[in-house]
């Protein structure tokens, strides 16, 4: 089915992009990234609204959320404490995201969806660290909507910009999307570093003698 063909029923576009962005959760491998920039571009060209799309993105960011945290919280636990490898790993999380579910980094958990592999892993860790589901669905409500807007955007931008196919469009906007993602990772992790507290020195005691 060609996208042209496709929008021109713009429920069923909207379905398929939330589709898409839920099961991306899931299953990381699916180029959800694509269908939400091209829906950024066809809301430039008039073919969707930019609302809806980014309405439709936000719900279905959420609902991946969800399930892959529920996974983390209820199936991985027992999984994961059956073997010493998968104890230390369960440890390994808990200390990483804050060591207590009420002090877990909102920024990692929010921002982790712009790295890749990020949302997935990101949802699962709250999962595993136990985060109340209330406070998780805020977490995932301001990711996805910060997501969203920006990918949108992104397809928006480049779309009412140049003049060429859908296509190149949707091309140079994913790439200027992988390029940010990256630079943003780049950063978090020398923000991390830094403030990681340094191993104090061990001086040798003078003693008189």
């Amino acid at each position: 089915m060609e996208l042209v063909s496709l929008v021109a029923t713009p429920l069923l576009a909207y379905l398929l992009v939330a589709g898409m962005v839920a099961l991306d959760a899931v299953f990381p491998a699916l180029p959800s990234d694509v269908a939400v920039v091209s829906a950024g571009a066809f809301a430039a060209t008039g073919h969707l609204e930019l609302g809806w799309a980014v309405a439709a993105i936000v719900a279905g960011a959420m609902a991946g959320d969800h399930i892959v945290y529920q996974v983390g919280r209820r199936g991985l636990p027992g999984v994961l404490d059956r073997t010493r490898l998968g104890r230390r790993l369960h440890d390994t999380v808990d200390r990483s995201i804050g060591g207590s579910p009420s002090s877990v980094s909102f920024a990692t958990l929010a921002m982790g969806r712009f790295i890749p592999f990020g949302r997935t892993a990101s949802a699962a860790s709250a999962g595993l660290a136990d985060v109340p589901l209330q406070r998780y669905a805020f977490i995932s409500l301001v990711g996805a909507a910060s997501w969203a807007a920006w990918m949108v955007g992104l397809g928006y931008v480049t779309g009412d910009a140049t003049t060429g196919p859908v296509w190149l469009q949707v091309a140079v906007a994913t790439a200027v999307g992988v390029t940010a993602a990256v630079l943003i990772a780049a950063a978090g992790q020398l923000i991390a570093r830094r403030r990681r507290p340094s191993a104090p020195v061990s001086r040798p005691s003078c003693r008189r003698r």
